[in-house]
């Protein structure tokens, strides 16, 4: 309440700085690469993930003695898009990508957007229809096709995913999503994940810490940072009454660098998205708990797959 009330009687402030760092920020585009890929070990196999192949459980023998297939979604903003590197190897799902091939024939969508907030990712999930083909991605020449007009506005190829990364938040902090709206949108993109596509895990990046971004001057950088926050304290509440729903909070400080080494470091140019070595970072972290998150998944339920 207070900050609404804060919100209203510095409004002309914000609007004049808004509209002057919407002028002066450098605009970087979206990186170039493919958005869609897939492992060609698990051709023919529906995609479901099997930590713990055995004969029985429809993955080929061949599959399962490399590596077992896991189907990977990585939706949302700018940040999710790669926005601040110049190709998809040097972004999120890149870094993902090459990680998580380590242990798993991934076949993976990216569906991102620059400018994307809570109400268009929702708006995007609910209208695509999910591919029922499970030997969709034998099929090279379909492959093609896709892989040259796969954007955030065409349909989603795989039957469903093991896994969802979603980056959303920052345009709903400066579009001024209600708290209400932002509640109700994120329990919704979680439950059209675990049903429609039957997600077993959805990790959420926790918003930025606004507060600290160098493009945004004062007193615009606080109150968007405040905003930030309380949308953040949502989604940890939110996420906490659903099994598979988990929050990654992210710190730019791994190795004690006072905050000028990291914002060098971490962020891209335009002071806004990451650069390189902030998309490693974040690659590292959803790994790290991917890894652990399914391994408790399965232990939890020994019919996986």
């Amino acid at each position: 309440m207070l900050l609404n009330i804060l919100i209203i009687v510095t409004f002309p402030i914000l609007l004049v700085q808004g509209l002057l760092v919407r002028k002066k920020t450098l605009k970087l585009p979206e990186p170039t690469g493919k958005r869609v890929g897939c492992c060609q070990c698990a051709s023919n196999v529906p995609n479901k993930v099997h930590l713990k192949g055995d004969a029985h459980s429809g993955v080929p023998v061949s599959c399962q003695k490399m590596k077992a297939p896991l189907a990977l979604l990585i939706a949302g903003d700018s940040a999710a898009a790669g926005v601040g590197v110049s190709t998809q190897e040097q972004a999120l799902s890149g870094w993902l990508i090459n990680s998580l091939s380590e242990n798993f024939c991934v076949n993976w969508e990216l569906k991102a957007k620059t400018g994307v907030n809570s109400t268009d990712l929702l708006s995007m999930l609910q209208r695509a229809k999910p591919n029922l083909d499970p030997t969709y991605y034998a099929n090279s020449t379909s492959l093609s096709t896709i892989t040259s007009t796969h954007s955030f506005d065409t349909p989603l190829q795989c039957r469903s995913f093991d896994v969802a990364v979603i980056s959303i938040g920052v345009n709903d902090v400066t579009g001024f999503t209600s708290w209400r709206r932002w509640r109700s949108n994120v329990t919704q993109i979680i439950e059209i994940l675990k049903a429609r596509y039957q997600c077993r895990l959805v990790v959420f990046t926790a918003l930025p810490p606004m507060h600290e971004f160098p493009a945004l001057p004062q007193p615009l950088r606080w109150v968007l940072g405040q905003r930030a926050k309380y949308l953040n304290t949502a989604l940890l509440k939110l996420v906490n009454k659903y099994h598979g729903v988990n929050v990654l909070t992210l710190t730019l400080n791994p190795i004690g660098n006072d905050q000028s080494d990291n914002t060098l470091k971490y962020m891209a140019e335009d002071g806004f998205h990451p650069q390189v070595a902030g998309y490693q970072l974040w690659s590292n972290a959803v790994v790290k708990l991917v890894n652990e998150e399914l391994d408790e998944l399965v232990g939890k339920n020994s019919n996986v797959g």
